[in-house]
């Protein structure tokens, strides 16, 4: 097969000079198929296509394409694969880059599964014998571990372990030559979710390996503010897409939400402690979603008489604490450690509904109303 490393680059030559003569030994030792590296440059003003260029004298086996602006990574990947399908006759893509965070070494394990008849292999530092750096802040690490984690529930993909890992190798017939990049409208990090959920619709046989993602050497980052926000709004509108149930969850949940938020605030201002009054707003807004999410949400499996309903309620309300517990607790936290502070606490009980939102969906959907 003739494999294509797809790396995006941007203001990083001194990164890919030295991952070009890592490279060379590493594609020589894989002598059952034929390895190229691909470049996809946003036109860096610190020279690193020149570096590319230059290296090509000496590797016939990379490869240079430049955007004229910067796009984005999703953008440059999309641009790189079409390159790679079109012109290189590419029949698997690898996606990785050029700041030694995934570890080149790594690529013979990636490959490996191709060969056993998996068509999409991915390099997850979220399952067991993967890891992540020592070296990321707290809040970093938390957004990791709970984006996966709520990209896991929303998407019902409960087999993969790391939806925005850039480590990943991609059979191309039948899979990535089926994908239309003209209706991939993400161009940052989110792009790495969208991209696997349409491979799992097309079914392919996925695969997951353990990597230690490692610090980053040398270098701009890519990511950007946003990306969080961006990749969590994608999640939902590939769901809703898929699942009008989920959508109609969503959209009480948005109701239950602003419930919740306003009463929260409101009685925040009074002399009453905020962690009382992420109780308080916690459990009125329940009641609301109750009443909501069985009248529409689950309008399918509605719970129509009183007595159901009172059956119901109780393991309704038991199950829907536990979030709210955990709001309360983090709230109570963020003041015992910065202040009564009203944009960090606000920002803990943002916290605590994200992981309110994953829990009730599962325990709702799968246990209050249950499909019989």
């Amino acid at each position: 097969m003739k494999i294509v490393v797809v790396i995006p680059t941007y203001n990083e030559a001194q990164n890919i000079g030295r991952m070009i003569p890592e490279l060379d030994p590493i594609f020589k030792s894989i002598v059952s198929h034929d390895m190229q590296l691909l470049v996809v440059d946003d036109s860096s003003p610190d020279g690193t296509g020149e570096v590319v260029k230059s290296a090509q004298s000496r590797y016939p086996w990379v490869h240079l394409i430049s955007q004229t602006k910067k796009e984005g990574i999703g953008a440059a990947y999309i641009f790189g694969f079409d390159h790679a399908m079109r012109e290189l006759k590419a029949d698997v893509v690898i996606e990785m880059d050029a700041d030694f965070q995934h570890d080149p070494n790594d690529l013979p394990r990636l490959i490996a599964p191709l060969d056993e008849g998996y068509d999409y292999v991915i390099g997850s530092r979220f399952m067991k014998g993967g890891s992540i750096p020592k070296e990321w802040a707290f809040y970093r690490k938390f957004l990791s571990v709970c984006g996966n984690l709520f990209t896991k529930v929303v998407l019902g993909l409960y087999n993969i372990d790391d939806f925005t890992t850039g480590f990943k190798a991609t059979r191309v017939k039948g899979f990535l030559d089926k994908i239309d990049f003209s209706r991939i409208k993400t161009t940052g990090f989110e792009y790495k979710m969208e991209l696997l959920f349409k491979m799992s619709l097309l079914g392919a046989k996925i695969k997951q390996i353990p990597i230690q993602f490692g610090v980053r050497d040398s270098g701009v980052s890519k990511l950007v503010t946003n990306t969080v926000i961006d990749a969590l709004l994608l999640v939902l509108k590939l769901r809703i897409y898929q699942k009008k149930e989920f959508v109609k969850f969503c959209i009480v949940g948005g109701a239950g939400f602003i419930t919740d938020a306003t009463l929260f605030n409101l009685i925040s201002f009074s002399d009453i402690h905020p962690r009382t009054s992420a109780i308080v707003s916690g459990l009125i807004a329940m009641t609301v979603t109750f009443i909501l999410n069985n009248a529409w949400s689950f309008g399918s499996r509605k719970k129509s008489n009183i007595p159901d309903q009172l059956k119901s309620f109780p393991f309704y309300v038991v199950s829907s604490i536990v979030p709210i517990l955990v709001r309360s607790k983090m709230v109570a936290l963020s003041i015992l450690w910065f202040g009564h502070n009203f944009y960090i606490y606000n920002t803990a009980f943002m916290i605590g509904v994200f992981f309110g939102l994953i829990w009730n969906y599962l325990i709702y959907s799968r246990i209050v109303w249950k499909r019989l």
